[in-house]
């Protein structure tokens, strides 16, 4: 029991880490999918960083975490949705669409490390 909470935490760890590396990018992309020139301040890496989260935890653990998965992944996907619908609820289809993405994605990914070896 404590190493799948470990795991789970080591998983969500790492999707902090990069979504915070490649906010500034997935920032960008969300400013140019949605058409948003954006505000005096340069906001795209605080909005990229968010979305890139979304995804990541749901492809992280998803694809990796242990039992009760779905439960970490809606309980860490809150604060994340409460920021896109105060922030940004006109754009609230790319992070539910990332978000699908995201699942469907480790959704194959763990399927595909569950199949058994054939037997030759």
């Amino acid at each position: 029991m404590k190493m799948v909470i470990l795991k789970n935490l080591l998983l969500v760890f790492f999707a902090l880490l990069i979504s915070y590396l490649i906010s500034p990018w997935v920032g960008a992309l969300y400013q140019n999918v949605t058409n948003d020139p954006g505000t005096w301040a340069d906001v795209a890496s605080i909005f990229g960083l968010v979305v890139a989260y979304i995804f990541l935890i749901t492809l992280l653990l998803t694809a990796f975490g242990g039992q009760k998965k779905y439960w970490w992944i809606i309980i860490l996907l809150i604060p994340a949705a409460i920021f896109e619908v105060y922030f940004d609820f006109s754009h609230i289809y790319f992070p539910i669409l990332l978000g699908l993405l995201g699942w469907l994605i480790g959704f194959g990914i763990s399927r595909f490390f569950s199949r058994p070896n054939p037997q030759v």
